[in-house]
């Protein structure tokens, strides 16, 4: 299965957002708080179109967001729910979330995020930077 690659480069509002056919891993990671969440998501929405017809066995999807704007929370929501809707044709998709110890919303997005999938997500607590 040739997945075309996926390489959005991290700024100080958006994301870095990559996926690794090799390793079967999808990471974001950074901040998300682009000027136009549609202008900055619509190419990884494309990207999931192509994932979706052609997703591995296996996929991990590792999500370290250090900030998120309440739209992006909503963006983020609609990837999973793409994600979660492959997961339901048999593949196996696993989101981790991670978040530093100290910071309990994020831990709370995470929870939120969990009860409203119907996938594998786990989270990972980590030492704060």
């Amino acid at each position: 299965m040739n997945i075309r690659p996926l390489d959005i480069k991290g700024t100080a509002k958006t994301p870095q957002i990559n996926y690794s056919e090799e390793n079967g891993l999808i990471e974001i990671k950074g901040k998300s708080i682009p000027e136009n969440h549609h202008t900055f998501y619509s190419p990884v929405f494309e990207w999931l179109e192509d994932f979706a017809a052609s997703a591995p066995d296996n996929t991990r999807v590792n999500v370290y967001l250090e900030y998120f704007n309440t739209s992006s929370s909503k963006v983020l929501l609609k990837i999973f729910k793409t994600l979660e809707d492959i997961s339901m044709k048999g593949k196996s998709i696993e989101i981790v979330w991670y978040f530093e110890e100290d910071d309990l919303d994020m831990k709370e997005c995470g929870q939120d995020y969990s009860a409203m999938l119907n996938m594998p997500f786990k989270m990972i607590e980590v030492e704060g930077g």
